[in-house]
């Protein structure tokens, strides 16, 4: 494969990269906002009623976003290091994708119900990301897969 698309898929992993970095960021602040009030919410998260199905919304809710940026981060590190083997797919990636699909469309089902956390009725709060980004995700990670078994089957051919 040509240098310039190996450079380009290593400065493309180190972004992504970043980019988690960052991501995770945003969302610690996010969810410190949410517990105090402060850091770009208005008011804290009304913990006096539904205490314990808004705690269980709010763990899963980092619980999923933790598992998310570390799926992508895993992915990219992989990408790095199929790059060094000169490895275009990684086999490892595969399952990273379709997990990173679900643990995706949990965190923003979840995030969905962000205006529960202040009022004392549920409410979910839909947007096409909910579904449209997942679905995405694992279209590519079908995709994905047909690319590293072509691969594979290539490289076992003489």
């Amino acid at each position: 494969m040509k240098n310039k698309t190996w450079t380009g898929i290593r400065v493309c992993s180190y972004v992504a990269l970043l980019f988690c970095v960052a991501w995770a960021v945003f969302y610690v602040f996010a969810f410190l906002g949410l517990l105090t009030g402060k850091g770009g919410v208005s008011r804290a998260a009304d913990w006096s009623q539904h205490t314990v199905l808004k705690i269980a919304f709010f763990v899963i809710d980092v619980l999923s976003l933790a598992a998310t940026i570390y799926l992508c981060v895993k992915a990219a590190l992989n990408f790095l290091k199929g790059s060094r083997e000169g490895v275009v797919f990684p086999k490892s990636n595969v399952r990273l994708f379709f997990w990173l699909a679900l643990a995706y469309l949990v965190h923003r089902l979840l995030w969905g119900f962000h205006p529960f956390y202040y009022e004392s009725d549920i409410i979910l709060s839909v947007g096409h990301s909910i579904i449209v980004i997942p679905f995405c995700i694992l279209f590519f990670a079908f995709m994905y897969k047909v690319a590293a078994d072509a691969v594979e089957e290539n490289n076992l051919t003489i």
